[in-house]
């Protein structure tokens, strides 16, 4: 069973690419059933009934799930089984005869400010011993205060209720019992169940937040989390773009159509910003000045950053609006920039989809949703651009994360070095 979870999780990250904290999630939620059905007997994952949902759904209810929790494991168990019945390595998927909980039968689909407070309480609840009133404060602190998104508040959520329930089996009641022991302990755990060192450093930082948190609240005298060190993390370089590959990826699109003029625009504009997926199909009408030639954008913790467009990009973006939106939407109104096919706002999915057409179609390899914003950064650093402005144009909080570029542009380090160093 659990090679099959194995090569599963494989699938979602090399295939589906899916982001880090939804394959925790996904981790998390799957280990969940895995131990449900061990609990029994299923010895395989082909042995598993529609009886055995049945009773799992009908046991995470009891225990007070938050819809949302419910909704999130459901999803992450039809992904899955779709994926052992698609590769065989199950007979038939009982899921698909599966109904679900009345409870998610009319799910939320829109989460507006409003329900930001509500949603803070019920994060992966799991009973009162789960979710006490310091994490609720926590998480209210990150969305209010911090202005974190509700994917970064999930991801939150599902590492702090795993050392929540870490401490439940050392029958620990209160933040202010913890020590530097049992911090330790929860570290070596991870690290058993096979987590890396990435993730583990994830899972600190968490932790590093909270603790933090309670320390500047007044609700602990000393913080132990900062007696431990972060694991030693590989340096890992983002993939980037030549500038010729770039060229082919921006030419591949069709300006004679509404859809290639979008296409072109989205591209176009992506690379000469640099912005993350989700500030470019965030992007509204209101946040683009195409007389003065920038983009105004809201990054992560709502913090705000004026970044300028080439020629290229307003002039592509300027075919779309002029020409290519309106056809796009058809008679309908929206306030965001880049549409879908409804009419509605693009997702980052459907980004991804249009990235990959045109990869394809360009013959570029090895591309992400994100390869075009190292490329920018790289393109930029490597024609003279300084670190600080580079940090202020990605909307970096830190320094050392826009560093890491520095790593890709050894030839022209070297050449600054030769050039300023007083030695020949």
């Amino acid at each position: 069973m659990d090679t099959a979870l194995a090569q599963f999780y494989h699938h979602l990250q090399a295939e589906e690419r899916l982001a880090a904290p939804v394959l925790e999630a996904y981790s998390g939620d799957l280990r969940d059933f895995r131990i449900f059905v061990h609990g029994l007997d299923r010895s395989s994952w082909d042995a598993v009934t529609l009886e055995d949902f049945q009773h799992y759904f009908k046991d995470l209810e009891e225990k007070r799930l938050p819809v949302r929790s419910l909704d999130r494991r459901l999803t992450a168990l039809r992904h899955f089984f779709h994926f052992l019945f698609q590769k065989q390595l199950i007979a038939r998927n009982p899921l698909e005869q599966f109904d679900a909980p009345a409870s998610l039968q009319n799910p939320s689909q829109v989460l507006s400010k409003s329900e930001i407070k509500a949603l803070l309480s019920e994060l992966l609840q799991a009973g009162p011993d789960y979710l006490d009133e310091l994490l609720e404060q926590f998480y209210h602190h990150l969305a209010a205060e911090r202005g974190l998104a509700p994917l970064t508040l999930e991801s939150y959520a599902h590492d702090l209720q795993d050392f929540r329930e870490f401490l439940y089996t050392l029958a620990r009641t209160a933040w202010e019992e913890v020590s530097l022991e049992d911090l330790q302990n929860y570290l070596a755990a991870l690290e058993a169940r096979g987590l890396s060192a990435r993730s583990r450093a994830r899972r600190l930082s968490a932790l590093r937040q909270f603790f933090r948190f309670l320390l500047r609240e007044e609700k602990l005298s000393a913080n132990p989390v900062e007696l431990l060190d972060s694991p030693r993390l590989p340096l890992k370089l983002p993939k980037v773009l030549g500038e010729q590959e770039v060229a082919m990826l921006l030419s591949a699109t069709d300006p004679a159509t509404p859809w290639g003029q979008r296409d072109g625009a989205l591209l176009e504009v992506l690379y000469a910003t640099g912005l993350r997926v989700s500030e470019l199909v965030g992007l509204t009408l209101k946040q683009v000045d195409l007389r003065r030639g920038v983009v105004r954008v809201r990054g992560k913790g709502s913090k705000e950053r004026v970044v300028p467009l080439v020629s290229q990009a307003v002039e592509k973006l300027g075919l779309y609006l002029s020409q290519g939106r309106a056809k796009v939407l058809g008679g309908k109104e929206s306030p965001f920039l880049f549409l879908n096919r409804r009419g509605g706002p693009l997702s980052r999915q459907g980004f991804w989809k249009i990235l990959k057409r045109y990869a394809l179609q360009a013959g570029v390899r090895d591309l992400s949703p994100h390869t075009l914003r190292h490329s920018f950064a790289t393109h930029l650093l490597s024609r003279g651009a300084n670190l600080r402005v580079l940090q202020l144009l990605l909307g970096h909080a830190d320094l050392a994360t826009t560093q890491i570029y520095t790593h890709l542009d050894a030839a022209r380090l070297r050449e600054v070095h030769k050039k300023a160093h007083p030695r020949p």
